[in-house]
């Protein structure tokens, strides 16, 4: 048994701030295989941590070899995976990708969970040779907590353009 006083009045709820939209380092804290739940094809998912954030996103990779197309996306998606990050072409022991930095541009989407809220994703990811005038890797965020004053609804949301791609 835990010997604990808990004090309710200390909940603040989710203290995750929103990430906001733009260029990111993020590096890689768990890749795992499994299934994808739409599909049935075999899939990674990658966890991102992003540099400054305690927040942390989610990245999906479908591994669909069904259609000429469909191996094309799929080699597209590894193949940013393994620029972005400077893994090996080729490497998918993806156990050695754990604690690889890359960088990432983050957009914002609405959040399926909760209707009127958003939610960061990866837009891509940004090739090596386009990293350099990125801010070094912060390992440390202040932490926020979330407000009704910095919470973003869809009315501040960017679903256009999300700026030229750095590839």
């Amino acid at each position: 048994m835990i010997d604990w006083e808990y004090n309710p009045d200390d909940y603040t709820g989710n203290t995750y701030q929103l990430i906001p939209p733009g260029d990111y380092r993020v590096r890689i804290e768990d890749a795992v295989e499994g299934e994808s739940k739409s599909s049935g094809k075999p899939m990674i998912t990658l966890t991102l941590k992003v540099s400054g954030y305690n927040s942390k996103l989610w990245h999906y990779i479908v591994v669909d070899g069904s259609t000429s197309e469909a191996k094309a996306r799929t080699n597209n998606n590894f193949g940013q995976i393994f620029d972005s990050f400077a893994i090996p072409i080729g490497n998918f022991n993806i156990s050695s990708w754990i604690g690889k930095v890359g960088a990432a541009r983050i957009k914002h989407r609405p959040d399926n969970r909760e209707v009127g809220k958003m939610q960061a994703s990866i837009s891509f990811f940004i090739t090596r040779s386009k990293q350099d005038e990125l801010p070094a890797w912060q390992e440390k965020a202040v932490r926020s907590v979330v407000t009704e004053d910095n919470i973003i609804n869809s009315e501040m949301a960017d679903f256009g353009n999300d700026g030229p791609i750095p590839f």
